[in-house]
């Protein structure tokens, strides 16, 4: 049996994105816990690097290029799409590790910023999925 293309690449999707994700928890850790970095503007740069990654992975990998749009253009409307997102993302995380803190301990240190970061993954991945495909494979049905 043959998955439909859309849940195919949907797949592929989040597989791709598991570099950056995997990459993007000890990033944060690393920014807040050992720099010193304020936990909003760790995350803003996390998410820089997460975007920077997954371009070239899911043109690569999950999408297929509309020939008529250069790569630049790809790139370009694939960064605004998920800075959109990414945004939304990013005030979604500030509000709630600045009011909704809880304790979470990982190796002695108070990490919930994380669990915050993990639940905007799962929060976020979707619509992503959607807009990326968009930015980079045009408007064919």
């Amino acid at each position: 049996m043959q998955l439909p293309d859309s849940i195919r690449k949907l797949v592929l999707f989040l597989a791709v994105g598991l570099p950056a994700f995997l990459a993007a928890f000890p990033l944060n850790f690393l920014l807040v816990d050992r720099c010193g970095m304020p936990k909003t503007l760790a995350y803003a740069f996390v998410l820089v690097v997460q975007v920077n990654i997954n371009f070239p992975l899911c043109r690569k990998f999950v999408f297929e290029p509309a020939p008529e749009k250069s790569v630049w253009r790809q790139y370009g409307e694939f960064m605004g799409a998920v800075a959109a997102f990414r945004g939304l993302d990013w005030v979604f995380y500030s509000f709630c590790v600045e009011a909704l803190r809880f304790p979470l301990v990982v190796a002695g240190r108070d990490c919930y910023y994380l669990a915050y970061q993990l639940a905007n993954v799962v929060v976020f991945s979707l619509a992503k999925f959607v807009f990326c495909r968009r930015a980079i494979e045009g408007n064919k049905k």
